[in-house]
């Protein structure tokens, strides 16, 4: 499953897969899961956890689903959260609803069968700005493929013995694993027009930005990308720090930052014009993000299928970038 849904831009592309009449009681989508998640930890920080956002994010969400509705779900005590009767009542719903939506997926799985799975790790980054947008085409090209994803929170490390395809940072092909170039690592900053609008960008003003960026170690924070650029360093800066680095570019789509972009990433949000480039820079690092599979089980045919399709869907967006 997809995590952070919490961007404008993903809520648009997931909103029109609703029915139309439940589109116009919502104010989003994600409404439904969030609501769902506070009502049934009654807390609203628990629930942001499932998210992967913030406390506040949910309680915003929250308080736009009470006044599109016109009602309060929630009691906010000084000893927690309480549902109202109105929310209580909504909670068993919603409930009821998503427990059918689960049996339905689960019985199209089993009649389906496992032979047409195909199972991908992939940073949640990926997903959300690669993946989902081309989710529609790849179902119409292969309805009998059934794709699951493995999400993995910022850099695309770590162990993928138990799926047939991941992708992965600089990961060459040896004798435990199959690799087949995806992209070359290409990072330039990219923020929203708004954002430009306002702040101006690298090319224009180097005083006044917020940056970007992702707790714990990086392997390019920023400090490397001006460094190697030979960028200079932005004066007065100041930093909105993510736990991932999907909730940076969103960041930077809102308008409120300038994020790192890597272009295998954003290369769409780039094209439709979601994000620019902030700077003419672009690093390139000579290191490659590769398609990998494990040698210790067998490489179906409909895995080969989805890794082809994902190269062809990758070097025709590169070339678009190119034009």
């Amino acid at each position: 499953m997809i995590s952070d849904h919490g961007a404008a831009r993903s809520r648009c592309r997931f909103s029109r897969y609703f029915p139309m009449s439940l589109r116009k009681l919502l104010p989003s989508p994600v409404a439904l899961f969030m609501f769902e998640a506070a009502a049934k930890h009654l807390s609203f920080t628990r629930a942001g956890a499932e998210f992967n956002v913030t406390q506040s994010a949910v309680s915003r969400m929250i308080k736009r689903l009470e006044v599109h509705l016109g009602t309060q779900l929630f009691d906010r005590n000084p000893t927690g959260l309480e549902l109202t009767q109105d929310g209580l009542a909504l909670f068993k719903s919603v409930g009821m609803g998503f427990k059918t939506i689960e049996a339905g997926l689960e019985d199209l799985r089993s009649r389906q069968g496992n032979a047409k799975r195909v199972t991908i790790s992939i940073s949640s980054a990926f997903a959300m700005h690669w993946f989902v947008p081309r989710m529609d085409r790849f179902q119409e090209e292969f309805p009998g493929i059934d794709l699951r994803f493995q999400l993995v929170k910022g850099e695309p490390v770590g162990p993928f013995d138990d799926v047939d395809l991941a992708i992965r940072y600089n990961h060459p092909a040896n004798a435990e694993q199959h690799s087949w170039k995806l992209a070359d690592e290409i990072i330039v900053p990219v923020c929203s027009a708004g954002y430009a609008a306002q702040h101006g960008t690298l090319r224009e003003s180097l005083t006044g930005h917020v940056l970007a960026k992702q707790s714990g170690p990086m392997r390019v924070p920023w400090p490397v990308y001006l460094e190697r650029t030979g960028t200079s360093k932005p004066e007065g800066e100041r930093y909105l720090t993510f736990s991932d680095y999907a909730l940076a570019v969103q960041a930077a789509l809102k308008g409120r930052a300038l994020a790192l972009g890597w272009l295998h990433v954003l290369g769409d949000e780039i094209l439709e014009e979601g994000l620019i480039r902030a700077s003419s820079t672009a690093l390139e690092t000579g290191f490659t993000y590769d398609i990998v599979a494990t040698t210790s089980r067998p490489l179906r045919d409909v895995s080969v299928v989805v890794k082809d399709w994902i190269i062809e869907e990758m070097r025709q967006m590169q070339k678009r970038l190119a034009s």
